[in-house]
């Protein structure tokens, strides 16, 4: 039997001894820390001298993951002048059994993350059903809901996998979807801020519900086209104040969440809606709900989100702020080591490397949708015609890949058509959150 597999590599290490290099864990709740993962190598004093001013005690360091500081060379030396002979290279029958069980873990977690997908469609469902029939309870739905989506987010090392992308038409489902995604890019925007917990708390809760009131919309009116909400009946125009009127008819939730739902497309110009306000007239954090809608707004339809973040950057950082657009891509355009995405020429990929410096432009091994064990590597840096254009949800990825079973919730989204290779099959989910995302339990609002 062995147990190297079953051990743990999670070692408790004191602040003093924190050192630039090490790869750490925060045992503490995502709101009780204004880090945006709580599992990341620290990378400057900044970071250490952060977890003493917060102190942080529960600090967990694996030894395997971290890297001698860089500026210290002279710690490295000794390791170096020490270091053994290479090891022979191992044959053909355990390199054939290490791939086996590489594949076989992959397939194990994209299994897991289809999981959450479903479960988070079916919470995300109810939550919108339970305020939708002014549950006296909606409030505390609500509460348990964004929790799950935030250990999602506090247990990820991977970036947001964006959901209600692989919906169209006009559902409920859609919305419901929407609601939580803009739960996971407005709670990082707020916690790269600086916001504290209480403020965030009350974010997220505006984030979940802002779209509620479209549910009473007619469904040629649910989608806003990129141009804006103008051109659309003053009906559609008032639907922030019909949001805000449903959460009052549940109970429970604060006059704050309730004024950024009602302010959230209004613009410091004057030419938001429902109220046409102004400035300082606005709640600050109804902008940040409005920068996530906008964004969600030039996705629709399962466009990438690249293009959308740059209409953002050029048009809307006088609208919403500087920080806020920057904080939004910040969040959305990394692709950490494992991260599934589709190239541009239609092939899926999984990123293997990449560097602060050239994170658009990852190492990339191209997964073949027939065979598995024919894979190509590719450092996008080199190739100018090759490109990433989106990050997937890998519960939306052809099945017949990861051999994951069949989908049969009548709740969830169609199965990807698979005739037309990943192309077709893989729509559109911007980077994290892994939410494809996280890798949280599947039930349970706990976020140690």
């Amino acid at each position: 039997m062995n147990t190297s597999a079953n051990h743990d590599p999670w070692e408790p290490i004191e602040i003093d001894q924190l050192r630039i290099g090490q790869y750490i864990k925060i045992n503490h709740r995502w709101f009780d820390h204004p880090f945006v993962r709580r599992m990341f190598q620290i990378t400057s004093e900044r970071e250490i001298q952060t977890i003493r001013d917060v102190a942080l005690t529960r600090i967990f360091v694996d030894r395997k993951r971290s890297v001698a500081d860089p500026a210290k060379p002279e710690e490295a030396a000794p390791a170096a002048a020490a270091a053994p002979a290479a090891p022979e290279e191992p044959d053909p029958e355990q390199k054939k059994a290490a791939e086996a069980a590489s594949i076989k873990a992959e397939r194990e977690a994209l299994a897991a993350a289809q999981m959450r997908g479903r479960v988070t469609l079916e919470r995300a469902q109810y939550v919108f059903s339970a305020l939708n029939y002014a549950d006296s309870h909606g409030a505390a739905v609500v509460d348990e809901f964004v929790d799950y989506l935030v250990a999602m987010l506090n247990n990820s090392t991977t970036p947001l996998a964006l959901m209600a992308s692989s919906l169209h038409g006009h559902s409920v489902q859609r919305l419901a979807l929407l609601g939580a995604d803009a739960v996971s890019m407005a709670a990082i925007i707020g916690k790269r801020m600086g916001l504290k917990k209480p403020e965030l708390r009350m974010l997220t809760r505006a984030a979940c519900t802002h779209l509620l009131g479209l549910a009473r919309m007619p469904p040629h009116q649910v989608d806003e086209e990129a141009d804006g909400a103008w051109p659309k009946s003053a009906a559609y125009r008032n639907y922030p104040m019909l949001s805000e009127a449903m959460l009052q008819q549940c109970g429970g939730f604060s006059e704050e969440v309730l004024r950024i739902v009602r302010e959230h497309r209004e613009r410091p110009d004057g030419r938001g809606f429902p109220q046409n306000l102004k400035a300082e007239a606005i709640h600050p954090h109804a902008l940040i709900i409005g920068a996530v809608r906008e964004f969600q707004v030039r996705c629709a339809g399962g466009k990438s989100p690249i293009p959308a973040l740059a209409f953002l950057n050029k048009n809307m950082r006088t609208v919403f702020g500087a920080e806020i657009v920057g904080h939004l891509a910040a969040s959305l355009l990394s692709y950490p080591a494992g991260t599934h995405v589709q190239l541009s020429d239609g092939r899926v990929a999984r990123v293997l490397r990449s560097e602060e410096a050239m994170r658009l432009s990852p190492i990339v091994e191209v997964l073949d949708t027939s065979n598995l064990r024919n894979r190509e590597e590719i450092d996008l840096s080199r190739q100018k015609m090759l490109s990433i254009v989106r990050v997937l949800d890998t519960s939306q990825l052809p099945p017949r890949m990861f051999e994951t079973a069949k989908r049969s919730m009548s709740s969830e989204p169609p199965k990807p058509d698979t005739a037309g290779g990943p192309e077709k099959a893989a729509e559109p989910a911007p980077a994290a959150a892994e939410p494809v995302g996280p890798t949280p339990p599947a039930s349970g609002p706990t976020t140690s």
